[in-house]
């Protein structure tokens, strides 16, 4: 069975850092535990149910806690949220003997999670990997997604170069994993001189906790399906996608992409990878506008 963290004291240190930040939540909240064909699923509900549901997926190397932690507030405000800890990332989720390559499968896992909550139709919000998760999630299931937003990410042409590009971002300094270093890695994948990890050292304490936890080859077992035009032009009307104004260079295949598919999408400026850390107002605008409009006006906006 995949272990998502390098050793029980590993995982022990998370949980106690991951219930910390919920107590920091500013509203409140329901966690729950749900029983899936590959393992219990971690997640975190917020908002009123009669709000229009909003599945949230964070990233390869985070957890839910710390993703939303910035953006709860105000999204909970208009829509009963779904935080969702992925199976293999660095959370409470639990894996169990079915959570292989060759068994899982990630549209039908998030089928049985909407399922155990009875929502038919909801909107996915993800990050990074998260975004991927939620795009592809569209062009599968479209006639259970409303609308969706992908930040930082979304379809994947070539794995191995995107994970080549985040691996040596993250060079020198991953080679010396001193708390000092993984902070210089943190910011580097963030906006030039931004205040992120001084306003907010609880986020970079967490997300440093992770990268000396995580076991990421457990997310491995997550099977990438790489972009398909056809699938995706097909529910275009339904995606929006965010892209953080820094490392635009890095990031001009991905943007050339969604001009090829005449795909709608914002540049959030000031703003890098971690982008609803950095731009948490202007990101939540974004999201609260386009997943509450109606189509006409929403499309019209963009």
């Amino acid at each position: 069975m995949v272990n998502s963290f390098k050793n029980a004291k590993a995982q022990e240190r998370v949980w106690q850092s991951y219930q910390q930040l919920v107590d920091q939540w500013p509203i409140p909240l329901e966690e729950l535990d749900l029983p899936t064909t590959y393992g219990l699923t971690h997640c975190i509900l917020t908002g009123q149910k009669s709000n229009p549901p909003l599945f949230l997926f964070h990233g390869v190397g985070d957890n839910s806690v710390v993703m939303w932690l910035l953006n709860i507030e105000e999204l909970s405000r208009y829509f009963y949220c779904v935080a969702i800890d992925t199976l293999g990332g660095p959370g409470k989720s639990i894996p169990n003997a079915h959570f292989n390559k060759q068994k899982f499968e990630q549209v039908e896992w998030i089928n049985e999670i909407a399922k155990h909550l009875s929502i038919d139709i909801f909107n996915i919000a993800g990050v990074s990997n998260g975004a991927y998760i939620a795009f592809n999630y569209a062009t599968k299931q479209p006639d259970k997604v409303n609308r969706v937003i992908c930040l930082e990410g979304g379809m994947v042409t070539t794995p191995i170069k995107a994970m080549l590009q985040t691996l040596m971002m993250m060079f020198p300094e991953i080679l010396i994993p001193t708390d000092r270093n993984l902070l210089k890695v943190l910011k580097k994948l963030s906006a030039p001189d931004s205040p992120l990890f001084d306003n907010h050292p609880e986020v970079a304490a967490h997300l440093i906790l992770l990268m000396r936890a995580h076991n990421q080859q457990a997310m491995f077992v997550h099977k990438l399906q790489k972009y398909d035009k056809n699938a995706a032009v097909a529910v275009r009307d339904k995606l929006y996608f965010l892209v953080g104004e820094h490392a635009l260079k890095q990031s001009k295949d991905f943007i050339d992409i969604l001009e090829d598919g005449k795909f709608h999408y914002q540049v959030i400026p000031r703003a890098g990878h971690g982008i609803n850390h950095e731009q948490p107002d202007r990101v939540n605008t974004e999201i609260i506008n386009f997943l509450t409009r109606d189509n006409d006006k929403s499309l019209a906006s963009l």
